[in-house]
């Protein structure tokens, strides 16, 4: 897409706003000076941020002691009664050595270094491998990220400062785009910006959400569609599909544009390493309808968010999937060789899906990278030609993270997102 068409994105306008809208605005700006300040505090007053986080730990491990104490009584359950005894012993513990949250958090935010040294090392791997741009300052982020874990998982507790730095950081920076999505809507009229929740909160997102949708259809079983209709007209819709079991809980995500599903992911399991981590990027295209069918037919819980369209942001959509197809071409699926029948590619020519498969001679959507390049940046890609844009502070977006962000987003001012649906298999 040109400079041209990306400038004009950010021109993009939403509905008017009530008076009501007006002051809730308002007050999320002020609210996200707010936050920006406690993030320097964070920083620069060590006291006020560890403090702050000791106290939590004590009121999160009282409530819990409370909690499971009235359910193991209500429910005369053991399991609550040991959770109840646990969290005290753990609490007892906390208050009779108050180093032992600072410990906690070290051995945390080390793991979490760590894992981002993993991130930024396989796309340093992929980009060696595809010989992109930028291969040095991926080392380099994996290196730096690598070192810190290493500091905060063997002298945490003394080197405190670093853990400042990552959690005052991420405050500040949610506390900025808070800033700028209140004054885009606001003043400009534009769509509403968010930063994404943090990954290790949000990944597992999708499987407690099965869990949940499971309970509702219980009480209300017209509470979920069995039934796909295709998305026509001003809008597009993004489908979040989940299970409670394997590598599904993590969740896969799509879009729908004019009955057709765009999904992305590594579908080539001849062209891809054994973990899944990485491969061929591999898009599916074809009947909406018939794919996200045989989904919910396949006892997958699926999430759907429609996102009404003006004229401007379609266009802009339908280009910058025109700009997705430039370097994409026709993938004649093997069918041959799985002889087992055990592959989605496989599967969905089976169940007569009226679907296409299509990979990459170049760019980022190449090769398929499980933490970067995955299903979700691939739709975030085409829904922010919208004006939508969801930050990631490390890089790292999930579909549980997508989500929390268009769940967040339904029906809110500055949003395109105005309705969400569960689709499920009717239980007979």
């Amino acid at each position: 897409m040109g400079k041209n068409v990306k400038r004009t994105i950010m021109e993009t306008h939403t509905k008017s706003l009530s008076k009501k809208d007006k002051i809730t605005l308002i007050f999320q700006l002020l609210l996200g000076v707010f936050t920006v300040i406690v993030g320097v505090l964070f920083i620069f007053r060590d006291k006020i941020l560890w403090s702050l986080i000791y106290w939590m730990f004590v009121a999160m491990l009282a409530a819990t002691i409370l909690l499971f104490l009235y359910r193991s009584v209500k429910n005369r359950s053991i399991s609550d009664a040991l959770i109840a005894l646990g969290s005290g012993v753990f609490l007892a513990l906390i208050i009779y050595k108050e180093a032992l949250y600072i410990e906690i958090m070290a051995l945390f935010f080390g793991i979490w270094a760590l894992f981002n040294a993993l991130v930024h090392g396989l796309e340093f791997y992929v980009a060696i491998h595809e010989k992109q741009k930028n291969k040095l300052f991926k080392l380099f982020a994996s290196v730096v990220s690598l070192i810190m874990g290493i500091v905060l998982l063997t002298r945490g507790v003394s080197n405190r400062f670093l853990m400042n730095i990552q959690i005052g950081s991420y405050v500040i920076f949610f506390g900025i785009v808070s800033i700028i999505s209140s004054a885009r809507v606001l003043w400009r009229h534009q769509t509403s910006v968010r930063l994404s929740a943090p990954v290790f909160l949000a990944a597992m997102n999708p499987y407690f959400l099965v869990k949940e949708t499971r309970k509702l259809v219980q009480s209300n079983p017209d509470a979920v569609i069995d039934k796909v209709v295709k998305t026509e007209g001003n809008y597009i819709s993004i489908y979040i599909y989940a299970k409670d079991h394997g590598y599904n809980r993590m969740g896969h995500l799509d879009i729908g544009y004019n009955g057709v599903i765009y999904s992305y992911g590594a579908h080539d399991p001849f062209n891809r390493a054994k973990s899944m981590a990485y491969g061929d990027g591999v898009m599916i295209v074809g009947s909406e309808v018939d794919y996200v069918q045989y989904a919910v037919d396949d006892d997958t819980t699926v999430f759907r968010f429609i996102c009404e369209l003006s004229d401007e942001q379609r266009e802009f959509v339908e280009n910058r999937l025109d700009e997705l197809f430039k370097s994409a071409y026709y993938f004649k699926w093997p069918y041959q060789l799985d002889t087992k029948k055990e592959h989605h590619l496989t599967n969905l020519i089976d169940a007569g899906a009226a679907v296409d498969y299509y990979k990459f001679k170049e760019g980022e959507f190449k090769t398929y990278n499980v933490f970067t390049t995955n299903c979700v940046l691939i739709a975030d890609y085409v829904i922010q030609s919208t004006g939508m844009k969801l930050f990631q502070m490390s890089g790292v977006i999930t579909p549980g993270a997508y989500y929390d962000y268009l769940d967040n987003l339904l029906n809110k001012p500055g949003s395109i997102v105005v309705k969400r649906e569960i689709y499920r298999k009717k239980e007979v």
